[in-house]
């Protein structure tokens, strides 16, 4: 066998695993749950990742959970859209489902429009090269991301726009 014949072997290969994850990234955007959520912004933009804004995601709770519990504890729950809108289901909630699902982590965090489930691990929405910051001059409640929701883990960012709601 020739070297190029090997390296053509290669290519193909690596041709194979990028176009099976596109596969799987647009299946997954066609068939999954969407629903605009409500963001704070966190400036991670260091040279060697690249250049995004990590976003931290807000949600309101399906179920408020009874007053007194401990506050900065992070909670564990999952993420669902109901009625066109995502919502947080913390586990214990009297609609808890049984735990087959991997559980995300959430912290309350008050905001003008009163108390949200905050995510703990902020999510990475990429930018163009030369597009500006839009996490940069916002008021609260003004940055709003596009996701879809998957039953198994974080939400995927598709888009991103400035509002009022």
């Amino acid at each position: 066998m020739t070297p190029r014949v090997r390296g053509l072997r290669v290519a193909v290969v690596h041709v194979a695993l990028i176009a099976s994850v596109g596969a799987t990234l647009l299946y997954d955007r066609a068939t999954l749950p969407r629903a605009w959520v409500e963001t704070a912004g966190v400036d991670p933009d260091l040279p060697i990742r690249g250049r995004y804004v990590a976003l931290r995601l807000l949600f309101p709770a399906a179920i408020e959970p009874p007053p007194g519990g401990e506050r900065d504890r992070a909670r564990a729950g999952r993420i669902e859209v109901r009625d066109g809108r995502a919502v947080v289901v913390l586990q214990g909630d009297a609609d808890d489902r049984p735990a087959n699902r991997r559980n995300l982590y959430f912290t309350e965090r008050a905001t003008p429009a009163g108390p949200r489930w905050m995510l703990v691990e902020p999510v990475a929405f990429f930018l163009p090269e030369h597009a500006p910051d839009p996490t940069r001059d916002v008021a609260p409640g003004e940055l709003w991301l596009e996701v879809s929701v998957p039953d198994r883990s974080a939400p995927r960012p598709i888009r991103l726009e400035r509002r009022r709601e």
